[in-house]
């Protein structure tokens, strides 16, 4: 009789079915209102997308990596490449003053972003908001590490296609040093190119998990969620695409359809990310004996003699 498959051989002492799990996350999803969180953010996304393309364009008339980076994000949204490709090609000669306007719109726009997961993520895990000032300096950092995991993406295929180029330019008596590489040929680089997308997609993931809650949120409460959520991400980036091909937003939206294409897999991509946080508090909750508890603060308290 095959062994059935539990969390118990995980290590996990409660033997609740994932099926339960599952169930208890989409309860509590519903119940901490994610989804108009969701909306929120794919709304300040959707303001802050075209001011950071403007950013690394005047960033890629000086540096090459500032194209690669723009080429990043593009990727991310499917379906709507071509109308951003366009909209980057109709900007030119973008003077200092609309840099700085676009930096500003990003770091406020952005912060919004991160502020409403923040939010969101403080309502899964019971926790209490921070304050203000610490809240926009946590936001800020957070912006910070996304474009520090951007350079990294970029860094990382960068190196990647250098190690295609030499692969290709191997001769056929090299080859037969590596015979595997030949015998899969390009396929061999798609699964590299693909496990590296999906490796940098689980550690954004997991830094959102880790640190943006106003929680002690350890890393191993971050993993399934991470895992999980990115895998579900990268599998709604190609059934979103495919669905393009029957709901033109053009036909419904006319002249605005791109920019609503562009909306709504933000909010899909919000939905994703929140859900992801939602298992992870749910895994932590069935295996934890401890509740998570938001970081204490001690406060001098006055005497009085």
């Amino acid at each position: 009789m095959p062994r059935r498959f539990s969390r118990q051989s995980f290590g996990v002492r409660n033997r609740s079915p994932w099926r339960r799990m599952l169930a208890d996350a989409v309860h509590q999803f519903h119940e901490n209102d994610l989804f108009s969180s969701a909306a929120a953010m794919s709304y300040f996304g959707l303001m802050t997308l075209f001011p950071a393309l403007l950013l690394l364009l005047a960033l890629s008339n000086r540096i090459a990596a500032g194209t690669q980076m723009i080429q990043h994000i593009v990727q991310v949204y499917p379906g709507s490449s071509k109308f951003l490709h366009e909209t980057i090609r109709s900007l030119s000669g973008i003077s200092k003053t609309v840099v700085i306007s676009c930096a500003l719109v990003v770091l406020w726009a952005g912060s919004w972003v991160f502020a409403i997961a923040e939010r969101a993520l403080n309502r899964i895990w019971g926790t209490t908001h921070r304050t203000f000032l610490h809240g926009r300096v946590i936001t800020l950092g957070m912006i910070g590490i996304v474009g520090l995991l951007l350079s990294v993406s970029v860094l990382l295929t960068s190196v990647l296609l250098a190690l295609q180029e030499i692969a290709g330019n191997l001769s056929p008596r090299q080859l037969e040093n590596y015979r595997l590489l030949a015998s899969v040929g390009s396929l061999f680089w798609e699964i590299v190119f693909a496990l590296a997308s999906l490796l940098l997609t689980f550690a954004l993931f997991a830094v959102v998990y880790k640190f943006l809650p106003n929680a002690h949120v350890s890393i191993r409460d971050t993993i399934p969620g991470a895992v999980i959520g990115g895998l579900l991400w990268e599998a709604a980036k190609y059934i979103f695409a495919w669905s393009l091909n029957y709901l033109d937003y053009d036909q419904i939206y006319g002249p605005v359809g791109a920019v609503v294409t562009v909306l709504i897999w933000g909010y899909v991509s919000s939905l994703v990310l929140l859900f992801g946080a939602q298992l992870s508090s749910v895994f932590h909750r069935e295996h934890m004996e401890h509740p998570i508890a938001a970081p204490q603060v001690n406060v001098p308290s006055a005497s009085f003699s």
